[in-house]
């Protein structure tokens, strides 16, 4: 065969051309063809010199193109034990079988399926005249969308836990630090989740089969210094803040880029919580917290300010709309702070305001004491009653236990409008009611910050804890993407609709409401010119429990408007709307009953300005992997010990230049600041 033919792996040129993929994969070649041009013929009949140059090749490839592989069929020489013919194929390859599609009686919910019988492959067999492995078949296509380049690093294939970094995993665990900690330093280390390799899960497991941080002083001037710092290459980063008649800094906000870019998305519920003070300054820690389409926790900006009172709730709410480029809430929930409520009145007058059942429930633990109390008090908070079913219950719980004269209990009533599901129904808050969004905060506060922490230790540490949430965002895009839900009800092409439109998490509460339809009843059908009208009951109920579901199919874009409010209250279709639906014999959900803010494509009018990694992440495993190589010799270990003292002092000369500029900087904001000041 022609030398000509020889693929050497050298030859192979990665280039980083810092394109998104999708019509622009162009980040890798060979030969000068870009990965997403290589055809077939191109590669059929080119040489490989050992499966490992084959393996190699293809798994760069894969990555590249953003697909999974699998290895797949090997034969070997029954006389030499050499391999003749090697086989990889994408990891879509195949089907589940059927058996595990249709059985009903599975106790637990079926494992999304990831695999749609696709064709893609590389083949190559040995040649003993060569001495050299030959591309015999290589198929480029696929029967699933390629995954983005933002999720490539999720990809199973292309996930390794190297022996460097188990090592350091386990002399960390030794010494009793988390691996939940050693991972986030790993993350640190390579420039963000994208680069390390492996997830956490990866790690974890890893460890079980064997068996088993940089404090910096700061002060308010080098905060402002790193927030600074950020702006240079977070163009859109908005910070702002005041100083007291002291000369010091009194509020800070701040929020990035993509914070803004969340906003526009999902930015229609606020919450609005200050309970944090765990910094050196006992400074209140603002969160302004959302949530997603994926019902995850989602941060909007944070800010530290120097008191609760009502002037500083209303500086710091200015602060947020106006980075927020003057788009203000529909509903907003808080954590019942007085001066908070009276600042939210002035900035976001009419805004329907809910008070956090976290800090309620909390708040009656306290004051009422009695479990039998706190259970009817739970009752007034939670049944979805009347206003006048609501008093009933509350006057009950009342005379009950003699709560006449109890000054909470009062004052709780005179709130009811803010915290009583009775009164609250009908607004929207993004199923953000429970206890859970709260303690979700707690939680991501505590895990990064400890008492007494410096401000130029608190941002940081908040930055990390963002990336960790919006990490968590792209594993949940990656799921919902790239694989399909089995579907488990008789209203197959309805739920096949909603599985496609909804992300996950929501898909699920869909289907709850899909399930419900067998235990309805529709009693009445009125037929009038332009609508029909259902009127549907629950199975063995009353009357009392009837439902009144207007179906409008005359109009260009058929509606259905439901008495349980269900679709207002929490933007998803209720067992109501299906059941007509199946009496209209519909196949797809009408679009007057999907909600944006909760399907897959709700970020698909916006593009993402995260700025580009530039930490050098090859050069850092190269380090990392290069240490562990010469550890295992004790020549090894010499060999680097002086490569390592030759190298030092240039490095040092190095950084002593990139420090001059960045003190440079910093001093540049510190003047600024001290004049703002005077």
């Amino acid at each position: 065969m022609d030398a000509s033919n020889k693929l050497q792996m050298s030859e192979v040129n990665f280039q980083d051309q810092n394109q998104e993929r999708g019509s622009e994969k162009n980040h890798l070649e060979y030969f000068g063809i870009m990965f997403d041009k290589l055809s077939p013929e191109d590669l059929i009949g080119k040489e490989f010199e050992t499966i490992e140059e084959a393996e190699t090749f293809y798994f760069a490839y894969a990555k590249a193109m953003g697909f999974d592989v699998r290895k797949d069929d090997k034969r070997s020489s029954t006389r030499t034990g050499r391999v003749t013919i090697r086989k990889w194929v994408c990891s879509a390859q195949g089907k589940r079988s059927e058996k595990y599609m249709n059985n009903n009686n599975k106790v637990c919910m079926p494992k999304k399926v990831t695999r749609w019988n696709c064709p893609c492959l590389l083949k190559v067999r040995y040649f003993k005249e060569t001495n050299s492995y030959v591309v015999m078949n290589f198929i480029i296509d696929h029967s699933h969308d390629l995954v983005q380049k933002h999720e490539s690093h999720l990809l199973q294939s292309h996930r390794s836990v190297p022996n460097s970094q188990l090592e350091l995993a386990k002399s960390m665990r030794r010494v009793s630090i988390k691996t939940c900690h050693t991972y986030e330093y790993m993350v640190d280390r390579a420039g963000g989740f994208a680069n390390v390799g492996f997830t956490i899960k990866d790690l974890y497991n890893k460890l079980d089969s064997s068996r088993r941080e940089i404090i910096l002083e700061g002060d308010a001037e080098a905060a402002l210094a790193y927030l600074k710092g950020k702006a240079a290459t977070d163009t859109n980063l908005f910070c702002k803040y005041s100083i007291d008649e002291n000369n010091r800094l009194a509020n800070l906000f701040w929020r990035d880029s993509n914070s803004l870019l969340d906003y526009s998305c999902f930015g229609d519920v606020l919450v609005f919580d200050s309970t944090y003070k765990t910094n050196y300054y006992e400074k209140p820690l603002v969160l302004f917290v959302g949530t997603n389409n994926h019902l995850s926790t989602i941060i909007f900006g944070f800010a530290l300010l120097v008191d609760e009172t009502i002037e500083t709730y209303t500086w710091v709410l200015q602060m947020f709309l106006e980075s927020m480029e003057g788009k203000k809430p529909i509903a907003i929930l808080t954590d019942g702070d007085e001066a908070m409520r009276k600042a939210i009145e002035i900035m976001l007058p009419g805004c329907p305001h809910r008070l956090c059942t976290w800090h309620i429930a909390k708040n009656a633990q306290s004051n009422l004491h009695d479990p039998e109390i706190l259970s009817e008090f739970r009752r007034c908070m939670f049944d979805e009653v009347t206003p006048f079913g609501f008093d009933q219950l509350w006057n009950d719980m009342v005379n009950k236990f003699g709560l006449h004269e109890k000054t909470w209990v009062k004052m709780m009533y005179e709130k009811r409008h803010k915290w009583a599901e009775a009164f609250i129904s009908g607004h929207f808050f993004a199923r953000m009611r429970s206890t859970q969004r709260c303690e979700g905060m707690n939680n991501f506060v505590k895990d990064y910050l400890g008492n007494g922490v410096k401000l130029f230790e608190l941002i940081p540490s908040l930055d990390r804890a963002l990336a960790r949430l919006r990490n968590n965002v792209i594993e949940e895009d990656f799921r919902s993407n790239n694989s399909t839900h089995v579907l488990t009800t008789q209203l197959r092409q309805l739920e096949k609709s909603a599985s496609s439109i909804f992300t996950d998490n929501v898909f699920h509460l869909v289907r709850e409401e899909i399930d419900k339809v067998g235990g309805l009843i529709t009693s009445r059908i009125m037929r009038f010119r332009s609508s029909r009208v259902y009127i549907t009951s629950r199975y063995n109920n009353n009357e009392e429990y009837e439902c009144t579901t207007v179906y409008h199919y005359r109009e260009s874009n058929p509606r259905i408007e439901c008495s349980c409010k269900l679709f207002e209250c929490e933007g998803i279709p209720c067992c109501h709307s299906f059941n007509i639906m199946k009496h209209e014999r519909m196949r797809e959900i009408p679009t007057s009953l999907v909600m944006k803010r909760w399907t897959k494509l709700a970020k698909s009018e916006i593009q993402s300005t995260v700025p580009k990694e530039n930490v050098p992440s090859e050069a850092l495993q190269l380090v990392s992997k290069v240490s562990y190589l010469a550890s295992k010799t004790r020549k090894g270990t010499d060999i680097l010990k002086n490569e390592l003292i030759k190298l030092e002092p240039v490095l040092e000369e190095i950084l002593k230049q990139e420090k001059e500029i960045r003190v440079i900087s910093q001093t540049v904001v510190i003047i600024l600041y001290k004049i703002q000041s005077r």
